[in-house]
């Protein structure tokens, strides 16, 4: 009779707690219903897996495909360890190509920080191991449902170009054997819903009386950018960004390029302009960052306006100046619709353009001929708007001569 070993058997887990068994082949297995009744499904051989954690983790990957009948996609974590192209490697490809364009001045940082935005709301919607060539049209048409709920129609057809252009990159670049098919369901809004939703929201722009109740209600920094707003049309990353140096408060003009297009601008100052300018400088901070020392607007407690370049730090504070003064559903940006708006009147499009710093389109002849606006041209626009804003002070003002002028080459 043989005796009973002393030893004790180690501890089974239960089912409940592990759901996988050995099979007589040396492998972890389970029997799963699927669609097409009870199937057993293999995952990975018991041999170096003992413990079964790495079986384990590919159940628990795969299972929820075989209760579908769906076949699963590789498992996240081997995807990555391998060459196959996943939506974050793709991203970061793209991202990587951005950023070297920043840094030779040949990409605006507000556009990168429109690309990582987008990349992110796409690596979390497909799945940022998700690989590239699993991606369908069904999953790009799930995304643009997000998408609308997110955004408006502009903003919408914006990150819809964005996504295209990610993927174009990769095809472009050889990380892709083929291009993507986003399918009918991932275009733009159309031209015609566009149209509508500017309609429906009405003319964006100002009032006299809302930009003068705004300027009584202004602090000096603000008071200063909302003047250069319709003064020239500069926007939120305009002002943001507004070095020292590009002012020239004797002879009253503003002369520097437009980050967005490149285009160099010159502004005729108002009086009120170089007032205010004169008022922010005096009420300026001591910028905390070294790098700041060649801006024109700091706050009180040393900080710049720029907050990642996207001018948002100057929406917040003019929303608050707007509430005070008693004006709403209106946005910083819009000061730069209502110069092009009342500018236009003036009649002199090239001009408006000009001061605006508009990049002209290819097939425009005249504007690619044009070499310069000259300075009474530019002085006439901004008069003109000068004169809607403040009909009393420009009408009290003494003109002198026009006299025609043209900037240099420098």
């Amino acid at each position: 009779m043989k005796r009973k070993s002393s030893r004790s058997k180690p501890a089974r887990k239960s089912r409940s707690e592990f759901p996988l068994s050995r099979h007589s082949r040396g492998v972890w297995c389970k029997n799963i219903k699927t669609p097409d009744g009870w199937k057993m499904f293999y995952f990975g051989r018991i041999e170096g897996d003992e413990d079964g954690c790495k079986a384990l983790e590919l159940f628990n990957h795969e299972a929820p495909y075989h209760r579908e009948g769906r076949i699963p996609p590789p498992l996240p974590r081997l995807v990555e360890e391998s060459d196959v192209l996943t939506v974050k490697k793709l991203v970061n490809k793209f991202l990587n190509f951005k950023h070297q364009l920043v840094e030779s001045g040949e990409l605006a940082q507000r556009s990168l920080d429109e690309y990582i935005l987008t990349s992110e709301l796409l690596a979390e919607h497909l799945g940022s191991s998700r690989p590239v060539s699993d991606l369908t049209s069904g999953d790009f048409q799930s995304f643009r449902a997000v998408l609308a709920k997110r955004y408006g129609p502009v903003r919408l057809g914006n990150t819809i170009q964005r996504v295209r252009s990610i993927f174009k990159f990769g095809y472009d670049s050889d990380m892709m054997d083929k291009p993507v098919k986003f399918g009918p369901g991932f275009r733009k809004p159309s031209a015609k819903t566009l149209r509508a939703t500017r309609l429906e929201k009405g003319p964006k722009m100002f009032q006299p009386e809302e930009l003068r109740a705004i300027l009584e209600h202004a602090t000096p920094n603000i008071k200063a950018m909302v003047l250069l707003g319709i003064n020239g049309g500069l926007g939120n990353t305009d002002c943001a960004e507004l070095e020292l140096r590009r002012l020239d408060l004797t002879s009253g003009w503003l002369v520097y390029p437009r980050g967005k297009t490149a285009i160099n601008r010159r502004i005729s100052l108002w009086p009120e302009t170089i007032e205010a300018i004169k008022e922010a400088i005096k009420h300026r901070g001591t910028p905390q960052d070294p790098q700041d020392k060649g801006l024109l607007f700091i706050g009180r407690r040393g900080q710049n306006y720029v907050v990642g370049r996207k001018g948002y730090r100057i929406h917040q504070e003019f929303q608050r100046v707007c509430k005070a003064a008693g004006v709403a559903g209106r946005t910083f940006y819009d000061l730069r619709r209502t110069f092009e708006t009342v500018g236009g009147a003036s009649r002199d499009q090239a001009a408006v353009d000009a001061v605006m710093g508009h990049a002209p389109p290819e097939n425009d002849m005249a504007a690619l001929y044009r070499q310069t606006v000259g300075d009474d041209r530019l002085q006439a626009v901004v008069n003109h708007v000068r004169q809607w804003l403040f009909p009393r002070a420009a009408e009290s003002d003494t003109e002198e001569p026009a006299t025609l002028r043209f900037p240099s080459a420098g």
